[in-house]
């Protein structure tokens, strides 16, 4: 276990350093995992949402004990980010999910609801209907709702609420693990902008890094969450020149992709 953790800081390390190299500021096209567990933040208000009404953050959940969540008890509690996701040229899709804990009684059917839509400017024109993923009475255990949603030409921000509707005393929603990511390239932009094509073997070493490794600590889902932020700019200035392309792919991805399979290997033998 100590050399295959050995190697996958070497690997961060590796692509720390090819953030840092490479130059951004130029058009982003791809989305970011925001907010898991809602760790970060100072009080009751999570980093990154504004919060109305009783709305909160909380520690020890009823489920997970000693964990972040966003709680919410009343039909004017709402929790709300503003994501910007660039000036986008062209429709992208996006995967979104969150996890729900819901609690209703005999009275009322209180209902857990996570919204997205699309917007020209923060505040400025909806682009875009509004996704609900919802759940209502959740029996007493956390429950994952996710979808894939569309982003319209000339998108800059994706807005995200948590809410809840059908409100009474005794009422109670509770949100965990709230996600957003494009999958076209998902953690692998600058990757997928190598080699090319979404579909390089390649790739799928990526993705089973970030869910089975870097998803599975806190420091691991941070890096995730910078990387989401900082990669798309990166990956589409990459994408652009065919040199450039090669370089990266050959100097820098390829090293980091042979370096995982290789301690995959050492963990399995």
């Amino acid at each position: 276990m100590g050399r295959y953790m050995k190697v996958v800081l070497a690997a961060l390390l590796v692509v720390s350093g090819v953030l840092g190299l490479l130059p951004s500021g130029y058009v982003n096209a791809g989305g970011m995992v925001d907010n898991q567990s809602f760790e970060y933040g100072e009080g009751e208000v999570p980093s990154g949402w504004n919060l109305t009404g009783n709305a909160t953050r909380v520690d020890a959940g009823p489920i997970y004990a000693d964990n972040w969540t966003a709680r919410i008890t009343s039909d004017n509690d709402t929790l709300t980010q503003w994501l910007w996701i660039g000036n986008l040229t062209i429709p992208l899709t996006y995967d979104a999910w969150g996890w729900m804990y819901v609690t209703s009684n005999v009275t009322s059917n209180v209902t857990g609801v996570i919204a997205f839509d699309f917007w020209a400017g923060k505040e400025g024109t909806q682009l875009s209907s509004t996704t609900e993923l919802s759940t209502t009475d959740t029996n007493g255990i956390y429950v994952q709702k996710a979808s894939m949603i569309q982003a319209p030409i000339g998108t800059t921000y994706v807005r995200i609420r948590l809410l809840g509707t059908g409100w009474s005393n005794g009422g109670e929603v509770r949100f965990d693990e709230i996600g957003f990511y494009s999958p076209t390239g998902g953690f692998c932009f600058i990757a997928t902008a190598a080699y090319g094509t979404e579909t390089a073997s390649q790739l799928d070493i990526l993705r089973d890094f970030r869910d089975q490794v870097l998803l599975e600590n806190a420091l691991g889902s941070r890096f995730v969450e910078a990387y989401y932020r900082v990669s798309p700019p990166v990956a589409d200035f990459i994408v652009k020149n065919d040199f450039l392309r090669a370089v990266v792919r050959e100097a820098l991805v390829d090293p980091v992709v042979n370096l995982l399979q290789w301690s995959q290997d050492l963990w399995r033998a």
